[in-house]
């Protein structure tokens, strides 16, 4: 109590200046009408620049939720959007509609992730418990990202498209040659198309995706585009793709399941 009274008394012409011109400054204000509008201009001015910065602070730390609302919203957005075009399709008129539902997209988020490594992984949050099955195929919202390895029942690993043993079946938009796509473990942002013949017409910018030769991806799933290409060995280009997916900044993703997967393996199987 002693120090606050000294405290007082060591400032107290202070505190009677700041009383006096607070006392001084109202008087002004209220016997100026234009005194007064500037006041109150200012004082929005400044609450209005404390209140956006206090709403972005909000935000940025509300992202992660946010980024988790977008994600299964994209997902049940292609949930939709399938079962769309799978009863648009004549030769499912007459089936039952969970027959006619091919695909279902389960929404992930990258809990590990490594892209400067030649066997690289991904990690997702997200197992058996919610329907994630090995061979499953994984996306993002820009396009291709990898295949899932394993899963438990919370978790499971991916092999993406920068992992040297990743191979897929991919086309050329423009003319529908098909290829192997494959990573030759030089950057994260580039993988390799092999097995086009030399007489097919290319273009530098010209889109790859998914061909729809395998019971994991749907046809038509972008990939990237022709970077540059050559014929350096023989009959077939050597072809260098920029993809789409940025490895760097992947943090959600989308995990395929095809409800007919295992029926056609099975046919297959029996057939070789």
């Amino acid at each position: 109590m002693r120090t606050l009274l000294r405290f007082i008394q060591k400032y107290s012409s202070l505190f009677l200046f700041l009383l006096l011109e607070i006392i001084a400054i109202s008087f002004m204000i209220r016997g100026s009408h234009y005194q007064h509008s500037k006041l109150v201009g200012l004082n929005r001015q400044v609450t209005g620049y404390i209140y956006s910065r206090v709403d972005g602070a909000r935000e940025y730390f509300s992202l992660r939720e946010e980024n988790l609302r977008l994600a299964e919203e994209n997902a049940d957005l292609r949930n939709k959007l399938d079962r769309i075009v799978q009863k648009t399709d004549s030769a499912l008129v007459f089936s039952e509609l969970h027959d006619s539902i091919r695909y279902f997209f389960v929404p992930a988020r990258i809990v590990h992730n490594s892209v400067y490594k030649q066997y690289n992984y991904i990690t997702l949050d997200k197992g058996k418990k919610q329907g994630v099955f090995r061979d499953m195929g994984v996306i993002s919202d820009r396009g291709l990202v990898g295949i899932v390895l394993e899963s438990s029942a919370s978790f499971s690993t991916v092999i993406p498209v920068i992992n040297r043993d990743f191979r897929l079946s991919a086309k050329i938009q423009t003319n529908d040659y098909a290829g192997i796509l494959h990573w030759d473990g030089s950057s994260p942002r580039y993988a390799m198309l092999a097995e086009i013949p030399f007489h097919v017409e290319l273009s530098k910018g010209d889109t790859i995706m998914t061909s729809g030769f395998s019971s994991i991806f749907p046809e038509g799933i972008r990939i990237g585009r022709i970077e540059s290409f050559s014929l350096e060995k023989g009959n077939f280009y050597d072809i260098r793709v920029e993809l789409f997916t940025d490895f760097q900044h992947l943090f959600h993703v989308n995990v395929i399941r095809n409800y007919r997967q295992e029926e056609q393996r099975n046919l297959e199987n029996r057939t070789r």
